[in-house]
Formats: structure tokens, sequence, C-alpha cells
């Protein structure tokens, strides 16, 4: 499920139900114009189970069908979709950190580390929720976020606390200390693509 882990010990249906609905939110958000079966099989879930998801968040108004005469369907993310994704992913890193104060003070606790190691100078890799909590925290702590990158093109140009999100190719061109993955879900896999020759001379750091 592509990174996401759940809660040890969860078992009831509210909350499968809305970490199954976090998982199409997150796919929609990446590719809209995808069809059931293959959102389904992307996800493991059963293709009833999926389309009773996109029913009831249609419903909700977290998603819409931008048009229903051309197959496969293409589903749109709703402004209140995307607030609704945030909550649930907020809920979820609760869930399973503990609290958004716990989130923190791990948050925290690995940026001091990077600090004691004599680095100043940071790219933030993930512009999202984690990114959002990680900025005020290293300004708090002395260091300098100079960039933020993102594999995502949808999110380049946009502004993260004054900062333009640029793509990760950039990151040379920054000319950091090291890069602090801002992600919980990909951050193995954004270790195993970063270029190697980064590595020489500019430290990666996972949260």
């Amino acid at each position: 499920m592509r990174g996401w882990g759940l809660p040890l010990g969860t078992r009831t249906r509210r909350l499968s139900a809305d970490f199954r609905e976090l998982l199409i939110l997150d796919e929609l958000e990446r590719n809209a114009n995808v069809s059931q079966r293959t959102l389904a099989d992307r996800l493991g879930m059963a293709i009833g189970v999926l389309n009773r998801h996109l029913q009831e968040m249609a419903e909700g108004g977290y998603v819409r069908v931008v048009d229903r005469d051309v197959r496969p369907f293409a589903y749109k993310v709703t402004p209140n979709g995307k607030r609704y994704r945030r909550k649930l992913i907020l809920e979820h890193y609760q869930s399973v950190v503990g609290s958004l104060r716990a989130v923190e003070q791990r948050i925290s606790a690995r940026l001091d580390e990077l600090k004691r190691k004599g680095v100043e100078r940071v790219v933030f890799y993930g512009a999202g929720d984690v990114m959002e909590i990680a900025y005020p925290v290293a300004h708090t702590m002395g260091l300098t976020v100079i960039g933020v990158v993102d594999d995502d093109p949808g999110k380049h140009g946009s502004l993260k606390d004054r900062l333009v999100v640029q793509p990760p190719g950039m990151i040379n061109t920054l000319e950091p200390h090291a890069v602090v993955i801002t992600t919980f879900r990909h951050a193995r896999e954004i270790q195993r693509k970063i270029d190697p020759s980064l590595r020489s001379v500019i430290q990666v750091w996972e949260l």
C-alpha cells in the first residue's frame, strides 16, 4: 500500500474506512484519469469496496466525476476533498506516532542530530504536511531552509512557507549541506532515487 502503515491493534471498521479513503484520495491526487479496476488493483481493494467508497466520497463532496461520458471516469479531488485528505493524514500520523506533539518531538530530535553534525543549510524533499510541521521546527533550531523540492510536477512553482517548490533536479543548484526527506511515506523510495553523486557532498537525512 505504498508505505502507509496501519496502527498496531487497529480493528474498528471506521478507522479502516478512513484509511481506505485516505489511500483513494492519495491515488486520485496522483492520477485522476484511472479506471476503478486499476485503482482497486493498486490499492489491493475489492472493486465493490472501492466503488462504495467513491460513491460515498462523491456524495460527501470530496470527489467528483469530471466527465461521465468518458471511460474510464476521471475523478477529481475537490477542495473539500483536499481538506478532508489533510485531516485524514494528520489523524493517521497521530494514530501511528501517538499525537501531533509526538510527531513534532520526533522531527525535532532528528533535526537536532543533524544540527550537531554542523549542518546549517538544508533542502526539504517533500512539500506536504510533514514539511509544514518540520519548517518551523527547523527555524527554531537555527537551521536555514533554503529550498523545497518535490517529485509532483503539480506542486512545482507553488509557495511553501515563502519558498517556491522546485523539482529535485535543482538540489545541486541550491547547494545545501543536507537534504531532509520531509515525508514518512516515501522516505526509503526517495533515498534510493536521489542522485548518487549528491551523497558524496550532501547528507541525505530521514526524519
